[in-house]
């Protein structure tokens, strides 16, 4: 971690440092030039990007099979999702407060923004933005969780308000916040910026970034920049 991070816990709050423990049902926040990286007993690994809020909501391991849901609260989070033994995909979700991103890939950003209203989307104030690099999300709003769209490795998306994604676009073409753009310092309303003309643009696909590899963590634990060990 670097800058100010905390972990919010049943009526306390506790100043994150490099190696303290993770619980389900944690709120851990970043401040505005604050970076956290969690990294779960599967390995699949969590980024939250500056003046950002996440609550781990969910994490088991049946069988192998590990289940995961993250709320987003606001700001950017990277996940890096390791898949199941055997190879079989995670189970694994983020929700914002109007959206719901389901892993059928292992790495994408995904971003909620409140409080500004973008071109194109006059009286729209709520923006979730999910930016797939490795594998596909299923994207869709929480209004209509089955009626989602899936966004494939180098294209971006986002549900404004209530509405149904928009149309994927090539990453960073389409002005989706992404964690890349929130650590270049863009911010907004909502905690994180918006440099496009309108959300759902397409074109040819932008080539997807290469994999991060996570060495082994036998506990959830929030690391340091200087490295990644285990506790």
């Amino acid at each position: 971690m670097s800058g100010e991070v905390q972990i919010q816990r049943t009526g306390a709050t506790i100043g994150a440092a490099s190696g303290v423990g993770v619980d389900v049902g944690d709120r851990i926040v970043t401040g505005a030039s604050g970076h956290a990286v969690i990294v779960l007993n599967d390995q699949s690994r969590l980024e939250l990007g500056p003046a950002s809020s996440i609550t781990l909501d969910e994490f088991t391991i049946t069988g192998g099979a590990t289940s995961t849901r993250v709320g987003l609260v606001s700001g950017v989070l990277r996940s890096l999702v390791n898949a199941a033994s055997g190879g079989a995909p995670a189970n694994y979700q983020v929700h914002t407060p109007n959206a719901v991103a389901a892993v059928r890939g292992t790495r994408f950003d995904t971003a909620y923004t409140e409080n500004v209203i973008r071109p194109g989307y006059q009286g729209c104030e709520r923006y979730t933005d999910v930016s797939v690099y490795r594998g596909t999300v299923n994207l869709a709003s929480l209004r209509a969780p089955n009626a989602g769209q899936d966004v494939g490795a180098g294209y971006e998306a986002t549900v404004p308000c209530n509405q149904p994604p928009t149309t994927a676009g090539p990453l960073a073409m389409t002005g989706a916040v992404s964690l890349d753009s929130a650590n270049a310092g863009g911010t907004g309303g909502g905690g994180v910026g918006f440099t496009g003309t309108s959300p759902g643009s397409s074109g040819a696909p932008a080539p997807a970034c290469p994999p991060v590899v996570c060495p082994a963590c036998t506990t959830p634990v929030i690391h340091g920049g200087g490295g990644l060990g285990a506790r």
